[in-house]
């Protein structure tokens, strides 16, 4: 009779802790321009903690809805799975915080709109140079109403780039503060 009891214990000590490692993200709406199409974009923000055995990550996300209607002008397919490597096609910029490239993976999301969704992240551990220049990219969304402005280049030999902006509030700012301060911390 005991160990049930027990059981259920440490299952609700562990769940708040479990709960902690889980990455929390921000979702923001951006437009997007790809050669004559323009559509609405979804930009999410994430940032989760180192643990024990576990790599905290800052990570940020690009969902491009209705992706299949880009495909006769953009090529997703070199960009899909995680060990992707189209190379060094994305470039992310603010203004104060620069820009830089990245090399991302992709996958199909599962949402209703069907998009395709590029990932970056840089670990909090090991990614030394990676997460400083995506947390320098990023921090001056947390300053205060911003823009960030990410250019996914096409493989496709003479394709257009897909340019999403992203127009970050004051209310934005402050939400990405919250979220994303303790990845832009200094290591």
């Amino acid at each position: 009779m005991r160990l049930p009891i027990l059981l259920a214990a440490l299952l609700a000590m562990a769940m708040p802790a479990a709960a902690q490692q889980a990455p929390s993200g921000v979702l923001l709406t951006g437009r997007a321009q790809t050669g004559t199409d323009t559509r609405d974009v979804r930009f999410e923000l994430f940032c989760s903690q180192n643990g024990r055995g576990t790599t905290g990550l800052l990570a940020i996300d690009l969902h491009v809805p209705r992706h299949e209607q880009l495909a006769p002008v953009f090529d997703f397919d070199p960009f899909e799975g995680p060990d992707a490597n189209a190379g060094q096609r994305t470039r992310l910029e603010t203004p104060g915080g620069g820009n830089a490239r990245f090399a991302v993976s992709g996958s199909i999301g599962v949402a209703e709109d069907v998009p395709f969704v590029f990932s970056l992240a840089a670990a909090r551990r090991r990614d030394a140079p990676r997460l400083a220049a995506l947390a320098r990219v990023l921090r001056p969304l947390t300053a205060g109403p911003s823009q960030l402005v990410w250019t996914q280049e096409n493989t496709r030999r003479g394709g257009p780039a897909i340019v999403a902006r992203l127009d970050g509030s004051a209310e934005d700012s402050v939400r990405l503060r919250t979220l994303l301060a303790p990845c832009l911390a200094a290591p």
